[in-house]
């Protein structure tokens, strides 16, 4: 049952005449660290960048709602219906989603689904590593004294949910009711590598305190960097707040918001992730930055 929508403030905007403004709903999964929920207000890498653009747009009055990921896509098709403003702050684009919502420019770019090994562990996955250092992760699959762990009733998304399926009930493929336990299964050897978001597993690292630092591995046919977006309901005000969105992208090309995220991920993949990012930002002729 999708969990009811509790209205919160992630930051202060000001504004002269409130009753003028457009509202603004944000609607917001709560996946840690992304999204932390801790005593009626929002933490995590994502609520903070949220509010770097929230300050940035008083213009809107701004609410945030939790609603699970599918539950807010029906939600917006909906309030393009009636013009009500529904937005997604982080979402992948695809055809389908364009032709629905009003998407703007790439937002955040973040790394995508890695596999993720023990620190001191590299150079024993090299046999699965690609010429271009990209983990072939059929072949990983294929070794059963290599332990792995996927979490129940979760997407991988289809590139690797394709790969999973004929490995599913593989004696090396553990099921868990949630990743939350992957670090300390790797510390302790049950498992020899995970799939997941580094910026998640690094999470989980850090509240079991005693786990050993990991790393990511990228995995081949993935891109480096995932682009994500804001969506908003295809609604003259939606298409106005992705209009106001795309013009503060435009006025900080450096994306000082993504330093948020950096504080979020271990040493190994910060290096990884700064690297990529260099890339992404040469490519589109922005500035480097720091």
């Amino acid at each position: 049952m999708a969990q009811e929508p509790v209205p919160l403030r992630v930051g202060p905007v000001t504004s002269s005449t409130p009753e003028t403004r457009t509202d603004i709903v944000w609607a917001v999964d709560a996946i840690t660290p992304g999204f932390i929920k801790v005593e009626g207000r929002l933490n995590g890498y994502g609520a903070q960048m949220l509010d770097w653009f929230i300050t940035r747009m008083p213009e809107y009055n701004h609410l945030v709602q939790i609603l699970p990921r599918r539950s807010a896509y029906d939600a917006m098709r909906a309030a393009a219906e009636n013009g009500k403003t529904i937005c997604i702050p982080g979402t992948q684009y695809t055809p389908e989603r364009a032709q629905d919502f009003a998407i703007s420019g790439t937002v955040a770019p973040l790394l995508p689904l890695s596999v993720v090994v023990l620190g001191s562990a590299r150079h024993s996955f090299r046999p699965y590593m690609l010429e271009n250092g990209m983990i072939d992760l059929v072949a990983l699959l294929g070794d059963t004294s290599r332990y792995t762990a996927l979490a129940k009733s979760r997407s991988y998304g289809p590139e690797v949910d394709s790969i999973l399926a004929a490995a599913i009930n593989a004696p090396n493929v553990l099921r868990t009711d949630n990743q939350s336990s992957f670090p300390m299964m790797l510390e302790i050897g049950r498992i020899d590598w995970m799939l997941a978001y580094p910026v998640e597993i690094e999470f989980h690292r850090r509240q079991a305190k005693d786990a050993s630092d990991t790393l990511s591995l990228p995995i081949q046919g993935l891109p480096r960097l995932m682009n994500i977006s804001v969506a908003c309901s295809r609604s003259e005000n939606g298409i106005g707040a992705v209009n106001k969105i795309n013009a503060i992208l435009a006025s900080h090309p450096v994306m000082p918001w993504l330093e948020y995220y950096i504080d979020y991920l271990g040493h190994e993949d910060r290096a990884r992730f700064l690297d990529a990012l260099r890339e992404f930002k040469q490519s589109r002729d922005l500035p480097v930055g720091q």
